[in-house]
């Protein structure tokens, strides 16, 4: 098994959080490391053993957020968890080697690319259910609410769902939107 695998399903990211000097509040939250903010939009899940900012859609799991707040690599991240929480992963058998954690650093991309989607699409969504006049809301509203509450409530099967199904039409929304500029107004 990779090494960097092998750390990230030995090491409690809470914990990782607390070894970093992250104070988050009793929702396991705090204010974004990577943007300025009034309230807390980072948010630390133990369940699943991410982290993600619901303001500026950086995330990842365990090793990402040291090799973040760290400034290094995946390997060095994961070699540091290793010592700091006494994991017991042999890194002097084999080192990983430079092909796996590319795949890893691309598979961490591919996680963000994932949720910034995630978070433009509910913008977008609540930005053109906002829109809407009165003819529209009664034909689309019950619609538009339900792929909302989809966004914000659904699992992270549910928005693959969502983008596989729909994309078709979130960029027809999108195109609309555009046309009435409600996109420019929503971001001053």
């Amino acid at each position: 098994m990779n090494k960097i695998k092998e750390v990230k399903e030995r090491v409690d990211i809470i914990k990782v959080a607390q070894y970093l000097g992250i104070n988050l509040n009793k929702a396991n939250k705090c204010k974004c490391l990577w943007h300025e903010e009034k309230t807390a939009s980072l948010s630390f899940s133990q369940s699943k053993q991410i982290f993600h900012c619901f303001g500026c859609g950086v995330g990842g799991d365990c090793i990402t957020l040291v090799s973040k707040v760290l400034n290094i690599n995946a390997y060095e991240s994961a070699k540091l968890l290793n010592e700091v929480f006494s994991l017991g992963v042999d890194f002097g058998k084999r080192e990983t080697s430079r092909l796996e954690v590319n795949r890893y650093i691309q598979e961490q991309k591919a996680i963000e690319r994932f949720y910034k989607w995630h978070n433009e699409t509910l913008q977008m969504l609540c930005d053109y259910l906002h829109s809407l006049n009165k003819f529209e809301k009664i034909q689309q509203q019950e619609t538009i609410e339900y792929y909302i509450d989809l966004l914000i409530f659904g699992t992270e099967e549910d928005w693959l769902w969502f983008k596989k199904t729909e994309e078709g039409w979130c960029k027809e929304i999108e195109q609309k939107l555009d046309t009435r500029n409600i996109r420019g107004m929503s971001t001053l």
